[in-house]
């Protein structure tokens, strides 16, 4: 019975059991008809678990870990009752038909399989409990504003990060957080540590478990699902947040309204916890106007990390992207920028995440495919597309000097290859510079790394320790003026006079 499910087929159609608010004197009993039963061969169970303390969610993790791949779980970190769980559960689902179970009522398999025959045979058949599900994603009912700050930490087998990551969530220095904790069925020990936490914090965590790898989307999507806070962070489960990380977002977003996000400066931990500063990308914390700030994402990513950013949930809706690869890399980029043309942006200059950097990492994946250089070249022609829409002249004139400026960030991704000891990418690199912009050819940089491939070994180390003690060449090493018309402001977020800032 432990096999995964079969997709969706016409004539074996995915059906999903969906169980929530259910009478802990009768679970075990219901879960066990369901997975001893031998007419529906093509199932999912999906449980939600109403924040309870009778022992309920125990019996869902037992069966859990004795189906994995045919079960999926969610615990709520408060009650919310039957009509919200009902309509978050069939945002779950992945069937076609779903067959509802909540309170005691007993799952009757024999009438689940003729009731979805009936509705395969005659597309206006309906049945009370069992029902077509919606091909869509359901949008979330709107929940009233108030000082909540919710984190979006979506998880596949980072174990091994996982602990820092949710203990400098629990140890910020502002409250009223909730954590919204989705795993992707990871084969390490990140479920467990979940479920730790989830143990010592029940009333601030939602947790769920995938019964399998659906992809980045739809374990982002349980987070989103669950999440009601005013403001929200995409948290990845390998960094870690500094204490006063969600107070000083939240202290600028609520002094400054039209802010539709915060930014913060980041410091970079390898794979063994050891720390590396980086210099602030702009050289104070700051209010920057929206379309400034969008010319600079034409020149510049900003912020390396997802994590770095904490958004006004009310004006998220519309302005992001999905598909597995953009929502992977690309999507948050697009989401600051839409913001940006609509919204001011808060920056702030102190170290406030640890970003980890190791060999299995998104970002470590995706410097290996080029998408560094090729995804911000297709990037920046989408801004400036965006951009002429909204007559946003600054940031449409750029995109030449975007261009450019790609092409020494290959150069630069070059060098950094081959500090890596990767000679063909640093090697894709440097063609793809030539290919971006042939002016690159002028470069000094360039130019060394041309005669590095011609050059003996001894010559090729000499090249590669100048390049590398270049200002600004393998790293940025400068912090910039912040945009005109920007405003200083404090750690408790408000305007600092220009006569003080000065």
């Amino acid at each position: 019975m432990n096999t995964d499910p079969t997709p969706n087929d016409p004539t074996d159609p995915l059906i999903s059991i969906l169980i929530y608010n259910y009478d802990r004197r009768y679970l075990r009993q219901c879960l066990e008809s369901i997975f001893n039963q031998n007419t529906l061969g093509n199932f999912e169970v999906i449980l939600i678990d109403d924040a309870t303390n009778d022992g309920s969610w125990e019996i869902a993790l037992e069966f859990q870990s004795r189906f994995p791949k045919r079960m999926t779980v969610n615990r709520n970190r408060k009650v919310l009752g039957p009509n919200l769980n009902e309509f978050y559960i069939v945002t779950m689902a992945k069937g076609r038909y779903g067959a509802y179970l909540r309170d005691d009522q007993a799952f009757l398999p024999e009438y689940v399989r003729s009731c979805v025959r009936a509705m395969i045979s005659n597309p206006y058949a309906t049945f009370s409990r069992v029902v077509r599900l919606p091909e869509k994603h359901v949008p979330a009912p709107n929940v009233p504003n108030k000082p909540l700050v919710s984190i979006l930490c979506y998880n596949y087998n980072y174990g091994r990060f996982l602990r820092q990551c949710l203990e400098s969530v629990f140890a910020q220095t502002y409250e009223n957080i909730e954590l919204c904790f989705s795993d992707n069925a990871s084969t390490d020990n990140s479920w467990e540590i979940a479920l730790e936490f989830a143990r010592k914090y029940p009333d601030r965590m939602y947790v769920t478990r995938n019964r399998k790898n659906f992809g980045p989307d739809a374990n982002f999507a349980n987070c989103r699902r669950n999440m009601q806070g005013e403001y929200f962070v995409n948290f990845c489960s390998d960094d870690a947040l500094e204490p006063e990380f969600v107070e000083r977002c939240v202290n600028a977003l609520e002094a400054h309204p039209n802010a539709g996000l915060a930014l913060v400066n980041r410091a970079v931990i390898d794979e063994n916890g050891r720390r590396t500063e980086e210099p602030p990308f702009y050289n104070q914390s700051c209010i920057i106007s929206g379309e400034e700030q969008a010319a600079v994402y034409m020149m510049a990513g900003v912020n390396p990390s997802v994590s770095q950013i904490m958004y006004r949930n009310s004006i998220v809706e519309g302005r992001t992207a999905t598909g597995a690869l953009v929502s992977r890399y690309y999507g948050t980029r697009i989401l600051d920028f839409n913001i940006s043309v609509d919204f001011d942006v808060a920056y702030i200059k102190e170290p406030l995440l640890l970003h980890r950097i190791h060999s299995q990492s998104d970002t470590n994946q995706a410097d290996a495919n080029l998408m560094p250089v090729i995804g911000l070249y297709v990037l920046n022609h989408q801004f400036a597309d965006l951009a002429s829409i909204r007559n946003l002249k600054k940031v449409i004139d750029r995109l030449p000097l975007s261009i450019d400026k790609l092409a020494r960030l290959a150069v630069r991704y070059s060098l950094r290859s081959l500090i890596a000891k990767d000679e063909q990418s640093a090697m894709r690199y440097f063609h793809l510079a030539l290919a971006m912009s042939p002016g690159v050819s002028d470069e000094p940089a360039w130019k060394q790394l041309q005669e590095y491939w011609a050059a003996d070994v001894k010559r090729k180390e000499s090249i590669l320790e100048e390049l590398w003690s270049s200002d600004n060449l393998a790293a940025r090493t400068i912090s910039y003026d912040p945009p005109p018309g920007s405003v200083p402001i404090s750690p408790d977020g408000k305007a600092i006079p220009l006569a003080k800032a000065s």
